[in-house]
């Protein structure tokens, strides 16, 4: 990255812009968060965070068993890199996004910290949910924003997933699929509460669907379905998956809505029927 131009947290534009985004992201998505700057003890490197012999990587698999009974390890390492990527697609992709700038996602310096927040809106989310905190050191502005995104992102979760498939045996082809799924739904996220929907799907799919990427799937994609709710036409955009998440192996388990494994068609007439159920929600 070092043709690329720097900001860190000083009184930069590029650092106020960041700031900027980083607040919007706490109000609009509280379940992840984000901060710029020099780490704080608590936190750790992603390279020590993910250790395949550390206690956080048995603590995080284990914490994947609150979202269903019965889940085998290769079950919790499927959601695990989802939510991990999720939650990093949300943090990275609201800096991209509003601003421009890609953030600092090298292993050896992007911090985390697996924190308690479900206290503070007990209305919304579990009083015991954990979230992923993500510092960055820096962020990079570059000519080619999507390419620098996705070799970050791909350098990121390297060392989760080979840790990942060490400790369940998930295959690496398996979690860049859940991965790639992850930053394209974030995007999704965060393009509908911005109101920038288009363009923030066409950014992700320039990340996830490159030539020769890890993250590449044919069925990776997002379709718009249309639905009539109370005799109103109504719409929306869907992020269909490429990977599976294993959710239908556990007990009581059932596919997706937006499974891989599904037809296309079985796909789109269970997203019209939950929109028809939830108003187009």
């Amino acid at each position: 990255m070092d043709e690329n131009r720097v900001c860190g947290s000083g009184p930069d534009v590029d650092g106020r812009q960041v700031e900027s985004a980083l607040a919007w992201q706490a109000e609009r998505f509280p379940q992840a968060a984000a901060s710029l700057g020099p780490a704080p003890v608590d936190f750790l490197t992603v390279t020590d965070a993910w250790r395949r012999d550390g206690s956080m990587i048995a603590w995080l698999l284990d914490y994947q068993a609150r979202f269903a009974a019965g889940m085998d390890e290769r079950t919790k390492g499927a959601h695990l890199i989802s939510f991990y990527s999720h939650h990093l697609g949300i943090a990275a992709g609201i800096i991209y996004l509003r601003t421009g700038l890609v953030a600092d996602l090298d292993p050896d310096s992007l911090a985390i910290r697996f924190e308690p927040f479900g206290e503070n809106d007990a209305e919304v989310f579990p009083a015991d949910a954990r979230r992923f905190h993500f510092r960055f050191a820096r962020c990079f502005r570059g000519d080619d924003g999507a390419s620098l995104f996705h070799d970050a992102f791909v350098a990121s979760l390297t060392p989760v997933i080979e840790t990942l498939q060490a400790r369940t045996g998930l295959s690496p082809v398996a979690q860049w699929r859940l991965a790639a799924d992850g930053i394209a739904g974030a995007f999704l996220e965060i393009g509908m509460a911005s109101g920038e929907a288009e363009r923030a799907m066409a950014a992700a799919l320039a990340i996830v669907k490159r030539d020769g990427s890890p993250f590449s799937s044919a069925a990776l994609r997002y379709e718009r379905i249309e639905a009539v709710c109370d005799g109103v036409a109504i719409e929306r955009s869907f992020r269909l998956r490429g990977g599976c998440c294993l959710y239908y192996r556990t007990e009581g388990g059932d596919f997706c809505d937006v499974c891989v494994l599904l037809d296309e068609q079985t796909q789109k007439s269970r997203l019209r029927a939950h929109m028809e159920r939830t108003g187009g929600l």
